[in-house]
């Protein structure tokens, strides 16, 4: 699973510092998901192939699938512990047009909400899983 987050790295974005926290260390390897800032060169080139545009947030590109909003959301509770799986299972109920109005409107307000951060938070765990400028992980 990749994830493609918008911004030049990836390791400052609360999301993938919030997942970090959460994912199995079984699992947090580049074999099950890899963080991959939208603007490097091969984020930019994994949209480009997916046909991606517009891209401002997240999107997960799961074994040939293109996940935007709220479905790529649900899709990263596959890596997360059961309860996250029962939530996003729950989720799935909710009509897609409802869970993407849901996500857009955290997505409108994270920063007030949760705040940004002034300096990287680099996580010796999620940096083994993420591909960016400062070549944390070299492209495979």
């Amino acid at each position: 699973m990749i994830v493609l987050i918008d911004g030049d790295c990836a390791l400052c974005v609360g999301l993938v510092e919030w997942l970090g926290k959460r994912i199995p260390a079984e699992k947090l390897n580049p074999e099950h998901i890899m963080f991959v800032p939208g603007e490097s060169d091969w984020g930019t080139e994994l949209l480009r192939e997916a046909k991606v545009t517009g891209f401002d947030s997240v999107v997960v590109l799961n074994k040939g699938e293109v996940l935007q909003e709220g479905a790529a959301v649900l899709a990263l509770a596959e890596v997360l512990p059961r309860r996250w799986k029962v939530v996003a299972a729950l989720g799935k109920i909710v009509p897609r047009l409802w869970r993407n109005a849901v996500y857009r409107q955290v997505a409108r307000n994270r920063i007030s909400w949760f705040g940004r951060k002034e300096v990287c938070a680099i996580d010796s765990r999620v940096a083994g899983v993420t591909y960016g400028p400062r070549g944390l992980l070299k492209r495979p």
